[in-house]
């Protein structure tokens, strides 16, 4: 009988091993397929770059969002220079006048070359809360007063651009991540269920989906936007409606797929087993069905954050999103406008190359992903 036992034993053990080996062949093979992507490598990048400057915005910083400096209005980049009079100093700016401009009838900054202001490292500056709990005024940069270092310009009420995009980060790039923590489920619940049970639960389920899925995604976005503008809530509580809205019109079309996916999922044979096992419909549907859509979801879910990121960017351009003095990328914007701005003062519309970096850096993510999911393709 040890005999027999320790032979059982010991084929267990190989099945466990193999079926591991497996496991981790498997993951090997699809991060051997998205290194060879090198564009979503470089997007990969790019964000891992972006959500560390979001982390640490308030150190990387000069200046807070709301810092103000009227007699900097719309003030063009600042250039750093390293030659003074013909010798190194090191990194420095002049500071930079404002004057009316007869010629022009607009205002107009000189620069003034006679005091240059040293770019000191770890500057103190306005007191913040290093990632949201840690008092400090230890800037990565900054001037002595009364210097000012604009590195993007100046917004019309003289705030700095490079800090506000710094912080707008915190809203444009964790919206879609936040959006997708809502609308993942309900669309994986609603599409689990109406594939799996069919019959009238099925029916009901996708007529609901239809109907919202009629309807123009933008202009419902607005209309329930516009409902809750008579709440007199905070810019975070704002943000926290903007993402429930956009999670609530991104979900639809997740539970159309995975409704169709799971039709075809159920219909193996590994499902009727469990059937006769007397597994319960709940645990055959999180255990075994559901977790067969995950390679699409996953896919899916990074392709659909470009979507958020515009969405949130498009409401608070229009005056309907994130609301002053919170900085976003999409508000930023809504200074530029129109055309006599943009040809003026062509640094407002900075936020704009950030959102599409974003968006890019995404979709060449996405692109690489689901290449590297795709079973047909060779390693």
């Amino acid at each position: 009988m040890s005999a027999v036992t320790q032979t059982q034993n010991s084929g267990a053990k190989p099945a466990d091993n193999s079926l591991d080996a497996e496991m981790v062949s498997s993951r090997a093979r699809i991060w051997r397929r998205f290194r060879k992507h090198k564009l979503a490598m470089g997007a990969g990048a790019v964000l891992i770059v972006l959500y560390l400057i979001m982390l640490f915005a308030d150190f990387l910083a000069p200046y807070t969002d709301a810092q103000q400096s009227r007699q900097q209005s719309l003030a063009p980049p600042t250039p750093i220079h390293l030659m003074h009079e013909g010798r190194f100093i090191g990194p420095f700016i002049y500071d930079q006048a404002r004057k009316f401009d007869p010629a022009t009838r607009l205002m107009s900054y000189q620069v003034d070359t006679k005091s240059p202001y040293r770019i000191h490292l770890f500057a103190k500056g306005e007191t913040h809360k290093l990632f949201w709990f840690i008092p400090t005024d230890r800037h990565l940069f900054g001037v002595d007063a009364p210097g000012h270092v604009f590195l993007m310009g100046t917004d019309q009420l003289g705030r700095d651009m490079f800090s506000r995009i710094l912080y707008g980060s915190r809203v444009s790039l964790t919206v879609g991540i936040l959006a997708m923590a809502i609308y993942i489920p309900i669309g994986l619940a609603v599409g689990g269920i109406a594939g799996y049970f069919g019959g009238w639960i099925d029916n009901g389920l996708m007529r609901i989906v239809e109907a919202l899925m009629a309807f123009p995604s933008f202009y419902l976005l607005l209309a329930l936007f516009a409902a809750t503008q008579k709440w007199e809530i905070s810019s975070v509580q704002r943000y926290v409606v903007i993402t429930g809205i956009l999670s609530l019109l991104a979900w639809t079309s997740l539970a159309r797929v995975i409704r169709g996916m799971v039709l075809s999922i159920k219909q193996n044979e590994y499902i009727e087993a469990a059937h006769a096992a007397g597994a319960s419909s709940w645990w055959i549907i999180t255990k075994h069905v559901l977790p067969q859509t995950s390679t699409w979801v996953i896919v899916s879910a990074s392709l659909s954050v470009p979507y958020f990121i515009l969405g949130e960017s498009a409401l608070s351009m229009l005056g309907v999103g994130v609301q002053e003095p919170a900085a976003s990328w999409g508000n930023m914007l809504s200074q530029a406008l129109d055309i006599p701005t943009l040809s003026l003062f062509p640094w407002l519309t900075t936020p704009g190359f950030f959102i599409t970096l974003a968006i890019v850096a995404y979709n060449f993510l996405g692109d690489g992903m689901r290449d590297a999911f795709d079973t047909k393709r060779r390693v």
